[in-house]
Parts: structure tokens; sequence; C-alpha cells
């Protein structure tokens, strides 16, 4: 039967790189996918992390892709209004330095309770849809602090994404699994497969890094993106993607000489990372007792002799079984699994010099400053000034309860070194006293293809519409 899909992401550049190019984005090859099989694709999206995504009202729709028509119309339409297959939800990579049920370090809620919020959304106006969870490959600034990495940073980047970091997302997922149980939520394993693919000794270990990433964010090429897209087809369909596909030649040389090979590994890979989540299973065993219980009555006419209990006993014993079959699933890869997190180390040693790396350590020194608040009236009024800094950002100010960190992670997350350099030396320098802001003018680079022009005819103009509310919402 063809395959019809009409998917939705909450997600961020691991799911679509705008800026890179038309192909660097998984919904471009998921249709290219889909419509060499002789099935439909249709697809609406927006940019943003989970914090953003459950404060939002309504569920963005600024994508727009080269070939594909989304069938979502916000202009006239309703997130309810439109029934959607898929819903897709990508935390952000560089957030797992703590539990996914602790709290961010400058808020009051965890990656789990944003998400139950979303879902909340999700299952009230889409209660059809299949719920996925998207696992982004890791961030890499936090394993080298230059880019390209060198060859043992780039091995402790892939055990991670396929140990630590994976063991998060089994957690994340389980919990929500458990707290919303009508989500029955899958996740789409795209990190460990990726990094089993590219290791040492993986089927695509020639490929350079630099064909694969462009910087330590890490944003893709269309390699990157190709492959992404073939472990989101196996997970979302349940299927490989299909054999015939003729695979672009801007695509890396390895991956076209060995696409259907490439296929069963994922297939395989993709399977066993998949089946680590404890999702539909639980249901279950919590089904099953139901039908001992109905036999319960049967064991009122004991009075007779007592033959019937030996025979409840035993009908006991397959509820074991049915338990353990989850646990044999995982393929070796799943014995790896660090339960320690010292793997976590680079983050804390390297002082980041670079924009992406220099977002994600602030955040993790963000708790100190506000345990402050614990002194005396006169140092809370220092403290409050302090805060009114923090929240003055870029020369705006920020909506309450959002932090420098975010706004660095945003902008790290969705521009380049260079577009970040230049936005800073326009804000660093003095502001003229007639004008009020900054007479330092920016370069003709940044002011074309800054992810912030406003041009509607310029090919990036989804990112550049959606960074403007990203960067005005924190994103």
């Amino acid at each position: 039967m063809p395959i019809e899909t009409n998917q939705y992401f909450f997600g961020n550049s691991l799911v679509n790189f705008s800026e890179g190019g038309s192909q660097t984005n998984l919904p471009y090859w998921l249709n290219q996918l889909t419509l060499e099989a002789g099935g439909t694709y249709n697809v609406n999206g927006g940019f943003g992390f989970l914090r953003q995504f459950a404060d939002r009202l309504e569920p963005a729709n600024e994508w727009g892709f080269q070939g594909i028509t989304g069938e979502w119309d916000d202009d006239s339409e309703r997130f309810a209004d439109q029934a959607f297959s898929q819903v897709v939800i990508t935390p952000g990579n560089f957030i797992q330095d703590l539990a996914p049920t602790a709290n961010y370090p400058d808020g009051n809620i965890s990656p789990v309770g944003a998400t139950e919020s979303i879902l909340a959304t999700v299952l009230t106006d889409q209660p059809n849809a299949q719920i996925f969870i998207y696992q982004g490959w890791s961030d890499l600034a936090a394993f080298s602090e230059t880019f390209p990495p060198s060859e043992s940073s780039i091995e402790r980047y892939y055990d991670y994404n396929q140990e630590d970091y994976h063991t998060w997302f089994i957690d994340y997922v389980d919990t929500l699994n458990a707290s919303t149980p009508d989500a029955n939520i899958t996740l789409i394993p795209v990190a460990p497969v990726l990094a089993s693919l590219l290791e040492d000794g993986g089927p695509l270990a020639a490929i350079n890094t630099t064909d694969l990433f462009t910087d330590s964010a890490p944003h893709g090429t269309e390699t990157t993106y190709f492959l992404a897209s073939l472990i989101t087809y196996q997970a979302t369909n349940g299927e490989p993607a299909p054999a015939s596909f003729d695979v672009p030649a801007n695509i890396h040389p390895l991956v076209v000489e060995n696409y259907t090979e490439l296929l069963d590994y994922i297939e395989v890979q993709t399977t066993n990372y998949m089946d680590m989540v404890v999702s539909t299973p639980e249901l279950g065993p919590e089904l099953e007792p139901e039908t001992p219980a109905e036999e319960t009555p049967a064991e009122e006419t004991p009075e007779e002799e007592t033959p019937e209990e030996p025979i409840v006993a035993p009908e006991a014993a397959p509820t074991p079984d049915v338990a353990p079959e989850p646990a044999p699933l995982p393929a070796p890869e799943a014995e790896v699994v660090s339960p320690s997190e010292p793997e976590l180390a680079p983050e804390d040693t390297p002082q980041p010099e670079t924009p992406q790396e220099a977002e994600r350590a602030p955040a993790l020194e963000q708790p100190p400053v506000s345990d402050t608040n614990l002194e005396p009236p006169a140092e809370t009024e220092t403290e409050t000034e302090t805060e009114t800094e923090t929240e003055t950002w870029r020369g705006q100010e920020l909506e309450q309860g959002v932090t420098v960190a975010d706004m660095m992670a945003a902008e790290a997350l969705y521009c380049t070194p260079e577009q970040i350099a230049e936005a800073e030396a326009f804000y660093a320098a003095e502001q003229s006293a007639d004008l009020g802001f900054p007479t330092v003018p920016m370069s003709t680079f940044y002011a074309q293809e800054s992810p912030y022009n406003d041009s509607e005819e310029d090919e990036s103009a989804p990112l550049s519409a959606s960074l403007k509310t990203i960067v005005t919402d924190i994103l």
C-alpha cells in the first residue's frame, strides 16, 4: 500500500538547515524517497526549542521546501483543522548534561515538563497522529575547541552519540510514555545510527568530517541530511527507503556506491536502537492481567478440592515471560552504553572561544547567580540590577524568563560564525548620541546573507522569517 505521509515538525536546524541550501534538510529527501516508493509526502514545521514550543499558543508554520507543498495554510486554518498523520518533536542537542527530568539551569521547567505541554496540544489537536521524538546528532563543540576536530575527538564524539547521549533520549522517551501513555511516542534514533555508520570500523568511516559537517554546532551537509532521512524513513514507515532510488551525485560517493547495503545496515541498527525504548510494550502487560482476573471466578469453586488453584499459578507465569522480550532486543551497542557521564567532561574543561561553544558554558553557570537571592535586601537590589542587565541582549529587553544564554544558544544554532561576529561588532560599537544606536555599518555579506534578512525573494526566506520570530521569542 502506498505511503501517504503528512508530517508536522517541531524542529531546529538538525532537521532543517536552510542556510545550507535546498537539500540540507530532512523533508526534501523524505519527499524524494516517498515519491520513489509511489507514495505522497506533505510537511509543515517551525523552528524552536522545547520551552519555546511549549509557550506558543499555536504551533508555527514557517517552513517551505523545494518540490513540496505543505497542506496546512495557517492563513485560513488552525493547527487543529489539519489532519497530520505524524508529528515529530525535536529536542535541542546540547541539553543532555542534565537528566531529562531536571529543570533547565536558568528555568523552572524540565525538558520532560516542556514536552508534556507540547503533547497536551498535540493530543488535543491531532488525536490521530503518530508522535515521534527526533534524536538529532549531539553538539560537537563540547568535544573540540576547533573545527574540524581531531581524529580522537571525533571518535569520542561518535561514542558519546551511541552511549550517554542515546541513554538520555531513552530515559526521556520512557518517562514521557509513562506520564503521557496516550502519546505512544516512538524514538527516531538518528544520532546513534549515524554515529555507527561513521565511526572507526563503520561502513562509512572513510568519509571526512568536513564532508559531513560545516561547523561545531554541527550543521550538516547534503550527505548528512540524506543519511538522516534514510534513518527517519525507516523509523517512521517501518520499512527501508526504496532500493530503486537513484542517489544524486552531490551525495558522497561512498554513500552512492554502497546505497543498497546501507539500507540493510540502517534497517537493523535503527530497529535495535528503537527497541531500547519502552513505549507500547508497557501497556501490554497491563492488559494481559485482565485475562487471569476473568478466570478468577473459577477459583471460587476450590471448595470442592483445590485443583483450580494450581492452575492459576501457571497461568500467571506468562506475564513475566512477556516482560523479558524487550530486554534481549538491544543490539551489541546496548552493552556499550555507559551509565556514567565522564564523557561530558570536555564540556567543562574547554573555555569556549567560538560562539557555538560560548552559548553552552554560560548556560551551566547560571544557577550560582540565582542562588544569591538569599542575600540581604541591599544585595538584592544589586542583584536586581544584574538581572536587568541579563535581560537585555543586542540592545533589546528580553521577555520575562528569557536569558542571554537562551539567545546565545539560538544564535549559535541558527547563525554562522561570520554573522555572529558581525552582530557582536555592531552592538559593541559606541552609540551615536544623536541616533541612539551603534553607527558601525554592517558588512555587505551580513546585510545580504544574514538569516535576519527580510528579503522574500531569497530562498532562505523561510529561515529569515522564522529567525526574526525566534530571536524575538528567545529563539
